[in-house]
């Protein structure tokens, strides 16, 4: 475990994981990455933990996704040596644990932020909170499940909207569209969630255990396929010259300058 992630237990049968880089927006680097996996294997193992609440520490943000200078490049380097792992934060691709996960959104959800709030089984937010899939605007793609999750979440053409434009959305729009479950003021939200993850914790584990097995079905089991694919394409994304152009852009805070590799295909099928 490392500093950047905190593990209390609120309540009797509740444990709470604290993403703690609130100076970093609370991004994941792999450090914390392999963290959040442990801390929940930790929970999974820990009988005396029936419900999970997973959020951000200070006010700004639930998670603000990948601290993309550091774990892009560790992802390119995966890929390139063969050892490419898409499981982000021990939920999205991989059930670390089978007790129930609740996220509560503290502040902004963006990136692999939210497709971690994607992975839970439920999602409740502080009326400041926001949600978007900004990866566009480096040049690379949501491939934490972000592609392929939001369209099964809420309405497609607003989840288009939000992945081909990279623009989030507030948490009035959220809750309208089902996202969450509930909105809250930000002084709220944590009792709020652990009042929730305490009622259920008092149900019969057996059938608790069961539901949760159940809800997870359509969000993983028969979302292999495409899952898989999400993230074949992403690999191809983050290997190219748009995506090192885009990340280095972010890095050194100015407008990236993307090539056009299908207008160069028709200027050369001109010439032919």
């Amino acid at each position: 475990m490392t500093e950047s992630v905190e593990v209390t237990y609120p309540a009797r049968y509740v444990g709470q994981i604290t993403i703690n880089r609130p100076g970093k927006s609370n991004s994941i680097d792999p450090a914390t990455n392999a963290a959040m996996e442990q801390a929940l294997h930790a929970f999974e193992l820990d009988a005396s933990v029936r419900c999970i609440i997973i959020t951000g520490a200070g006010p700004r943000a639930f998670c603000a996704g990948a601290d993309i200078p550091v774990l892009l490049p560790a992802l390119r380097a995966g890929i390139l040596s063969g050892q490419d792992d898409p499981q982000f934060c021990g939920a999205t691709h991989r059930q670390t644990t089978r007790k129930p996960l609740i996220a509560a959104i503290n502040g902004v959800a963006l990136g692999g932020g939210l497709e971690l709030a994607l992975a839970c089984d439920l999602r409740i937010a502080a009326a400041h909170a926001r949600f978007g899939l900004p990866e566009i605007n480096v040049g690379v793609l949501a491939a934490g499940g972000g592609c392929t999750r939001l369209p099964r979440t809420i309405p497609s053409a607003l989840a288009a909207e939000m992945i081909l434009t990279g623009e989030p959305i507030d948490s009035q729009r959220a809750l309208q569209t089902g996202l969450v479950s509930n909105v809250v003021e930000a002084e709220a939200l944590l009792p709020t969630a652990i009042a929730l993850a305490s009622r259920i914790a008092t149900r019969a584990p057996q059938a608790l255990r069961a539901c949760v097995e159940l809800l997870r079905r359509p969000r993983f089991s028969e979302l292999d396929d495409a899952l898989r694919h999400e993230r074949a394409v992403f690999t191809q994304v983050l290997l190219s010259s748009d995506a090192e152009e885009g990340i280095q852009a972010f890095i050194e805070k100015r407008q990236p300058a993307y090539s056009n590799p299908d207008v160069q295909r028709n200027a050369e099928h001109v010439e032919q």
